[in-house]
């Protein structure tokens, strides 16, 4: 296809997006809100450097076949129509060719035979890729695409552009926020940045869909990293920001809760207390973010201190999983490392059991509709930001995991489980916002409303005592005859 039509065309960058248009990093991840326009700067940034270096060779594209005809051709099509530019589809290679013989290669990376994974690519020497909704990519491909980095004569460069994730995925431990590694740029693009392409009322009606308070407002109009998960809210229903958080519910009077869970490289802590007429007071937490439990630990003893300062009373509990040999990084399990930090850790064996953790929701959920006689909430979270923090290599960092799984970050599974040959329900295992949710739930189970009462284990013990009694004695030597 050729142009001649003469235009004058004039293209806006605002914020970041004016950065990314001018960065030449060896590598970029330019993550933005849904609508933030930033496929848009993609493929405008990859035409410019087409036309200004002739004979250079680009991939544009994302990880299906079905979606890169579908969505990134058309869209890199109308790009080329704006600039009036001169170009012809190369069916053989898969490629635009241009006059001054540069040429962009366009085309699903996903191989439709696993045994060739990488067949799409192998051979492939390009000095520029572009990759559209980079979060559907396997870390592995995105490691191979540096590989196609080889066309001689050019300055390369390697784009990522996807929909912000969590900060468990891959592209943020390659794309830290801080930019800390060299040769890689991390950009965030809001809506607002797209303010003057976008129509009137579109971001009015996104913001009132997500408001600042919403767990999703970072990711869908900040355009930054958190929550970003599909699913039906486990406590849909029950949970109201608006309505179950508060600010300074620390209560020096009352006994500090803590519960630990060992998250494979995620380990989390929640600290809460119960009220006089049984309400639930959720009162900080932090979550480790690929780090090993003796590390996270040290940071949990630090925290509690300045948070707390020396309590009148201090129960823990934690994961039972902790209480076996497990792969921590460590030759001691979980309740050692506990231990030997100064933690007396409790827990009870079935606390992961399906329809434990079920009755642990259903327990919550009830917290959360239910008043205490002064007329406030039953349950509670700390709103202070301060009180929630992701703790990694490079420090600590505010994030409400807690108050964002409850909203909307902790989802059912799509799929049952059998439990007695009955179907029970179960929250999905993200990796991420379960860990919290499940020190909630040990907090409930060993503490809460679930834990046995006093009649209850007294019945225990005189069943054990009466069990015992009917075991046959033995006498000094029967054993040997």
């Amino acid at each position: 296809m050729s142009s001649t039509e003469a235009r004058e065309l004039r293209l806006i960058w605002k914020g970041p997006v004016s950065q990314f248009m001018r960065d030449t990093s060896p590598e970029i991840d330019l993550e933005g809100a849904l609508s933030s326009g930033k496929t848009t700067a993609c493929l405008w940034k990859v035409f410019f450097s087409l036309q200004a270096n002739p004979g250079i060779h680009w991939y544009i594209g994302r990880y299906g076949d079905g979606e890169t005809q579908t969505k990134i051709r058309p869209a890199w099509e109308a790009v080329l129509r704006q600039a009036g530019a001169a170009w012809t589809w190369n069916a053989k290679e898969n490629s635009y060719d241009f006059p001054n013989d540069s040429r962009c290669y366009a085309f699903g990376l996903k191989s439709p035979d696993e045994r060739s994974r990488y067949s799409k690519i192998r051979g492939m020497g390009v000095s520029g890729i572009y990759l559209d909704q980079s979060e559907e990519l396997p870390e592995d491909m995105g490691l191979e695409l540096r590989g196609r980095l080889r066309q001689p004569g050019f300055a390369h460069q390697l784009i990522f552009s996807p929909n912000p994730q969590n900060v468990t995925h891959w592209l943020a431990d390659q794309f830290p926020e801080a930019n800390t590694i060299e040769g890689r740029k991390y950009y965030a693009v809001s809506l607002y940045d797209n303010a003057h392409h976008l129509p009137p009322d579109f971001i009015v009606t996104q913001e009132r869909t997500y408001p600042p308070e919403h767990a999703k407002y970072r990711s869908v109009i900040l355009g930054k990293r958190g929550v970003n998960v599909t699913g039906d809210p486990v406590y849909k229903g029950a949970f109201t920001r608006r309505l179950h958080t508060g600010l300074n519910l620390y209560d020096p009077r009352a006994v500090l809760l803590e519960s630990i869970d060992f998250g494979k490289r995620h380990p989390c802590i929640v600290w809460a207390q119960e009220t006089y007429t049984g309400g639930l007071r959720v009162l900080g937490g932090l979550l480790g973010q690929n780090l090993f439990l003796d590390d996270f630990l040290q940071a949990v003893v630090q925290t509690r201190q300045d948070w707390f300062g020396d309590v009148i009373g201090r129960q823990t509990c934690c994961d039972p999983a902790g209480s076996h040999q497990n792969s921590q990084g460590t030759r001691f399990n979980g309740v050692d490392l506990l231990r030997k930090s100064g933690f007396a850790p409790v827990w009870k064996e079935n606390s992961n059991a399906p329809d434990v953790r079920l009755a642990c929701i259903e327990s919550l959920s009830a917290h959360m509709r239910r008043r205490e006689p002064n007329g406030a909430e039953a349950f509670l979270v700390e709103s202070d930001p301060a009180r929630w923090q992701r703790v990694s290599v490079e420090g600590m960092q505010a994030d409400g995991f807690v108050t964002d799984a409850l909203e909307a970050g902790y989802v059912w599974d799509v799929h049952d489980v059998s439990v007695g040959n009955k179907q029970v329900r179960k929250a999905k295992k993200d990796g991420w916002f379960e860990h919290g949710m499940n020190a909630l739930e040990y907090i409930e189970l060993n503490f809460g409303a679930l834990r046995a009462s006093q009649a209850e284990q007294a019945r225990s013990l005189a069943k054990r005592r009466a069990q015992q009694s009917r075991l046959p004695r033995i006498l000094p030597g029967e054993l040997w005859g």
